[in-house]
């Protein structure tokens, strides 16, 4: 599974002090919803916060056509939902369980209600905003300044710091990779094929293991990505 956005940005639950986490499930509607199920759909007004106890929730937006730009996964730790109660419009991407996932939400006033009264509670909401808006304009830095192949690497390199730095295999299929991205599936074809050739990785079925973690990395530094 991938969570290409946020492979870079640490959870809420990394920042927001323990006491008042507690405070948090003891008021917070509790959802438990099976693999596949809707939580929010673009458009709607926005009112809830959630807060992800277990599993991991898909963000992206449904086309006309009835297909899917996969935007990121989410995983334990981690909130969405927020952007839409602060700015008081309307939810920005859909959203469903991934896999089975509990959850745990707060209505727009009861997060006003937990930042009047906690700091702790607000400023991890503003310290995830800020890597988020971080990672989202070094995203289409990358995105208008360097190679498919080079931020294909780079995303590889994110996966494998995030899940488990001390394997050379990441569990990650292509068409994840794609949707990471924005581009097509051939597209990312073709780059894991050109970092196949220099040596770099080597693909298998629904995974990829990293030849030289020190070589693919002076890879991405050559070609002026941010880490």
């Amino acid at each position: 599974m991938t969570s290409p956005i946020d492979f870079s940005i640490s959870k809420f639950s990394d920042f927001v002090d323990a006491t008042v986490l507690d405070e948090f499930r003891a008021v917070a509607t509790k959802r438990k919803l099976k693999r596949g199920a809707g939580i929010e759909v673009r458009g709607e007004r926005a009112r809830t916060m959630y807060f992800i106890e277990d599993g991991l929730v898909q963000l992206g937006l449904e086309s006309a056509d009835g297909s899917t730009f996969n935007l990121t996964r989410l995983g334990a730790g981690h909130t969405f939902g927020e952007i839409g109660i602060f700015q008081d419009r309307v939810v920005i991407h859909d959203s469903h369980a991934a896999t089975d996932v509990s959850l745990l939400s707060l209505s727009h006033d009861q997060v006003f209600k937990f930042m009047s009264r906690s700091p702790s509670f607000g400023q991890a909401l503003l310290r995830v905003a800020y890597m988020r808006l971080h990672t989202t304009l070094r995203y289409i830095g990358d995105s208008l300044n360097t190679t498919l192949e080079a931020r294909t690497a780079k995303l590889i390199w994110s996966i494998h710091e995030a899940t488990d730095p001390a394997e050379n295999i990441i569990q990650c299929r292509q068409i994840d990779l794609a949707h990471g991205l924005g581009v097509s599936r051939v597209s990312i074809g073709k780059s894991l094929k050109s970092l196949s050739q220099r040596g770099l990785i080597k693909v298998g079925y629904g995974k990829i293991e990293i030849i030289s973690k020190s070589n693919l990395k002076e890879f991405i530094r050559e070609t002026h990505v941010e880490f």
